[in-house]
C-alpha cells in the first residue's frame, strides 16, 4: 500500500470520527486499525456496527453483524428473504453465509481520489440503521419458523 493512500485513509477517518461527534454517538475507535465500534438500538433488535476504512481499496465499509445464528434448516428461507430484501434496497445489502448461518449487513462508500465528507458518513449510519431495524425483525422470525418466507414475499412484494 502507498503512503497516499494510507494519508488518504487517516484523513477520512478522522472525517468519520467527527461525523459521529458531531452526531452525538457514543462508539469505541482503533485508530491502528482505523475502525470504530458502535450501536444503536431500533424498534426491536439491538444494532453492533462496526466501520471500517480499507486504506488498499479506499473504502469506507460498515458492517453490522445481526445478533442471531440461522439454522441449517431455515437457511434457505432466509436466502430466499434476503434475495426479495436486497433487490429492493437502494444502498446496502445483506450478506449471508449459507454455510454457517451468520448475517451481515454492509454498506460501502468509496474515497478513491477524495474524501467523505460528514454527510456521507451520517448517511451511511442513518440508512443502515433504518434498513437493519426494518427487517432484523423479520428475519429473525423467518429463522426461527414464526413467519413463512412465502408470507414475508407476500407482505413485501404488495
Amino acid at each position: 500500500m502507498t503512503e497516499e493512500k494510507l494519508n488518504q485513509a487517516k484523513k477520512n477517518f478522522k472525517i468519520l470520527c467527527s461525523a459521529l461527534e458531531d452526531q452525538d454517538w457514543t462508539y469505541q475507535k482503533d485508530e491502528d486499525n482505523l475502525r470504530i465500534n458502535c450501536g444503536a438500538r431500533g424498534d426491536d433488535l439491538p444494532m453492533d456496527i462496526i466501520v471500517e476504512i480499507d486504506a488498499e481499496r479506499q473504502l469506507s465499509v460498515l458492517l453490522s453483524h445481526l445478533p442471531f445464528v440461522v439454522a441449517e434448516d431455515k437457511r434457505v428461507n432466509v436466502a430466499v428473504a434476503i434475495s426479495v430484501i436486497n433487490y429492493q434496497l437502494v444502498d446496502g445489502s445483506f450478506d449471508f453465509d449459507i454455510n454457517d448461518g451468520h448475517l451481515f449487513f454492509r454498506m460501502t462508500s468509496s474515497f478513491i481520489e477524495s474524501d467523505l465528507d460528514k454527510e456521507v458518513f451520517a448517511y451511511m449510519l442513518m440508512c443502515s440503521c433504518v434498513t437493519i431495524d426494518m427487517y432484523n425483525d423479520k428475519l429473525f422470525m423467518i429463522a426461527k419458523g414464526m413467519l413463512s418466507v412465502e408470507d414475508f414475499i407476500k407482505d413485501e412484494t404488495k
